[in-house]
């Protein structure tokens, strides 16, 4: 009797290990290992759907120094990324094979490049239309700093003043050229040109600090001309 007893509980400790391991589907993945895989990509798509949101919240405070057209387009890329990042964070903790971890990986990767892509296009678009802002705003005072130049004509000083003007006209002028197409050029970029895009986001940052410096000189420009004149304060 005890022997029979003890080969029951030893058939039914097979038969609970086939039902357990029947529960799982084929080529199902378990351990540790795959579970910590889980986790850190589950915690890597929460980091970039909250990037996501405080992107949009900054395009949505930029307000009017936004284009209106640029604001549309960073908005609807922003919900492009964040309906898929979504979705991922709803599949991911349902995956049960590497080869789903892996898809999911790469889709998070290669369909959205939260920080690559899409952080440096909203910040150097806002700083951009905030540059160009600036430049129009500065270039709608041409006329009126021409005028005081003018005045100065037979003085001392008219010499020195046309110089700054014409200075001021050429930094005003090239970053009216500059930022649009700058703009243009990084806006063009897509999640699936990383890393060959790379290089395009550092010009674009590097292009918009060359219009902020010609801008600031430009406004020195305006500034000399008016302790020469009197009469023009600057923008």
């Amino acid at each position: 009797m005890t022997t029979r007893t003890f080969r029951a509980g030893a058939a039914g400790a097979v038969l609970l290990a086939v039902f357990a391991a029947g529960t799982a589907p084929a080529g199902a993945a378990t351990g540790t290992k795959f579970t910590n895989a889980q986790l850190k990509l589950e915690q890597q798509l929460a980091g970039r759907a909250a990037r996501l949101a405080n992107l949009q919240k900054d395009v949505t405070n930029a307000g009017t120094q936004l284009s209106a057209m640029h604001s549309g387009t960073l908005s609807a890329r922003l919900g492009t990324e964040s309906t898929s990042i979504n979705g991922l964070i709803a599949k991911v903790p349902n995956d049960k094979t590497w080869a789903e971890l892996n898809s999911d990986s790469r889709a998070m990767l290669a369909d959205n490049r939260v920080y690559a892509v899409m952080t440096p296009q909203v910040f150097e678009t806002i700083w951009g239309d905030l540059v160009l802002s600036s430049a129009a705003t500065l270039n709608s005072e041409k006329s009126a700093l021409q005028g005081e130049v003018t005045s100065l004509l037979g003085d001392p000083g008219y010499n020195n003043a046309l110089t700054h003007f014409d200075n001021f006209v050429t930094r005003v002028t090239s970053v009216l050229t500059l930022i649009p197409n700058t703009e243009a050029n990084e806006l063009a970029q897509t999640p699936q040109g990383y890393p060959r895009n790379t290089h395009v986001f550092v010009n674009a940052n590097e292009a918009i600090r060359t219009a902020n410096i010609a801008l600031a000189n430009a406004n020195y420009d305006a500034s000399v001309i008016a302790l020469a004149t009197g009469g023009y304060t600057g923008a």
